[in-house]
């Protein structure tokens, strides 16, 4: 009986000993393939994985995902912030870090380098959780938003011109949203302006641009004109084109009989009908033939040389000017010897009534 008791306790023994073995075998294999298999999900879920996929995106050089704002200035593209966010990771490696505080577990924030600089900042939101291993959870994630850092345009320009030009600044025109202060008399028209509408330097501010611009200036008749640059300073004066024929044979003509009068091979009264009725000019010829004009008494028929007019300048539909050149020479018999004058002026032509006279003229061998 003592060895059927025995054999029995070391059978059940035995038995009991494989049935744990297969259970905890069962277990291990059961739970270390559902351990691994979460584990593997929970990895695959973290936040990191996400920004990968970002960073290999912007790497890529697609900036979709980014903001960017528009120009501060009417004169650059809309896209400039992005063209030059581009140019500047161009070739250089992007790499993200967590932001150390970021403390929202459904909303964490990493921030975007390229190479050392950093370039953008990105917060993930979690769209949806599921427990897992009832002491885990896993998350899925969407991008919220991927902010760009970049400086916006500070550059600024100022551009000064006759109020009867216009102004364009890459390729845009400037109007009165870019002016700045007052209209500034030009000393050149102070006596034109007695008879007629002239010209006025405007200055331009323009602000906001991202980079050096391309500036161009038109006159009245639609030519591009040269600019002075100084600096972040654009200036332009007026510049002469050809003069039309008509308009270059009255001004020589005109600037003879002022020189005829001054050898007094004319009257005073030759050269009235083409200055205005008031002219400054008169008093002075007047002076001159009572105190001046015997040095070149006697003298012989004169000869003229290198007639030109050049440098034509219309302001505006009543005034515009012209410059007049030649050399005179005069054989003095009393003095025996021969004389040259050069005359080289600019003559303002301004429209009174209808008709076309001299306001004034400057003397260019003097600027």
């Amino acid at each position: 009986m003592s060895k059927n008791v025995k054999k029995s306790s070391a059978g059940f023994w035995a038995f009991y000993v494989i049935l744990v073995l297969l259970l905890v075998g069962f277990w291990f294999f059961f739970l270390n393939g559902v351990i691994k298999k979460d584990m593997k999900i929970y990895e695959a879920a973290q936040p990191e994985h996400i920004m990968e996929d970002v960073v290999a995106k912007v790497q890529s050089g697609d900036l979709s995902d980014m903001n960017f704002a528009e120009s501060s200035s009417r004169f650059e593209a809309s896209d400039i912030y992005k063209e030059a966010f581009t140019n500047g990771i161009a070739g250089k490696t992007i790499s993200f870090k967590k932001n150390p505080t970021s403390y929202d577990a459904q909303a964490p924030v990493y921030e975007l380098y390229a190479d050392d600089a950093h370039i953008a900042t990105v917060t993930l939101n979690a769209t949806s959780s599921k427990p897992l291993m009832f002491i885990l959870s896993v998350q899925d994630w969407s991008v919220a938003s991927v902010v760009p850092l970049y400086e916006t345009g500070s550059e600024g320009i100022t551009i000064k011109i006759p109020d009867c030009y216009t102004a364009y600044v890459n390729g845009v025109q400037v109007d009165e949203r870019e002016l700045a202060g007052e209209p500034k008399e030009y000393k050149d028209f102070e006596i034109v302006a007695k008879y007629v509408d002239v010209p006025k330097e405007l200055t331009y501010s323009v602000t906001g641009l991202m980079a050096q611009p391309t500036v161009e200036v038109k006159d009245a008749a639609g030519n591009v004109i040269s600019v002075e640059q100084n600096g972040s300073e654009y200036v332009a004066g007026f510049t002469g084109t050809e003069v039309p024929s008509d308009i270059a044979d009255n001004a020589i003509t005109n600037a003879k009989y002022i020189s005829e009068v001054y050898a007094g091979d004319r009257t005073l009264s030759a050269i009235k009908p083409f200055l205005t009725s008031d002219s400054y000019l008169i008093p002075l010829f007047e002076s001159y033939i009572n105190h001046d004009l015997w040095m070149y008494s006697g003298h012989a028929t004169p000869t003229y040389s290198n007639e030109a007019a050049s440098e034509y300048v219309k302001y505006n539909d009543n005034f515009y000017s012209v410059v007049v050149y030649f050399d005179k020479t005069m054989y003095l018999p009393k003095r025996n010897m021969t004389a040259e004058v050069t005359t080289h002026n600019k003559y303002f032509y301004v429209n009174v009534d209808g008709k076309w006279v001299i306001a004034d003229m400057l003397n260019m061998t003097e600027e």
